[in-house]
């Protein structure tokens, strides 16, 4: 069967039932012998577009009534300032992006080894090392 198969009624109510009967402790042999069909078939449905969508609708139904308790382990943890709950809250109102930014760096191609500093450089360095001298040898 195809992944981008999409299922009849007869198939999406076999499926729904095996979604029930395994949250209840059932094997997938059980089900399908239940049903009339072999367990390969059955994983076959369920591995499909359709089916994998159907579980995900199925398995957020099921926890619809956990949302509540989420929120209040979520507000426990940043209360207690964890790191993972406080950037879990920042990504769930969008206070915090969640796709990775790009670096780049410029090689401006100077090779200090060859060529050397030039002076305007090494007053820029003087400057930063605080008027320090610039170490003139290093073994």
């Amino acid at each position: 069967m195809k992944k981008d198969t999409r299922l009849n009624e007869k198939q999406i109510r076999i499926l729904e039932d095996y979604f029930v009967r395994t949250v209840a402790g059932e094997t997938m042999e059980q089900i399908a012998t239940d049903n009339g069909i072999s367990r390969k078939t059955l994983s076959q449905w369920k591995n499909t577009e359709h089916g994998k969508q159907l579980y995900g609708e199925y398995m957020k139904e099921l926890s619809i009534n956990d949302v509540p308790m989420f929120y209040q382990k979520l507000s426990e943890g940043v209360a207690k300032n964890s790191f993972k709950h406080l950037e879990l809250f920042a990504k769930i109102h969008g206070l915090l992006a969640s796709a990775k930014s790009e670096v780049t760096n410029i090689n401006e191609n100077n090779n200090i080894v060859q060529d050397g500093l030039s002076k305007d450089r090494l007053a820029e360095l003087e400057v930063l090392l605080d008027g320090k001298p610039i170490i003139k040898r290093v073994k």
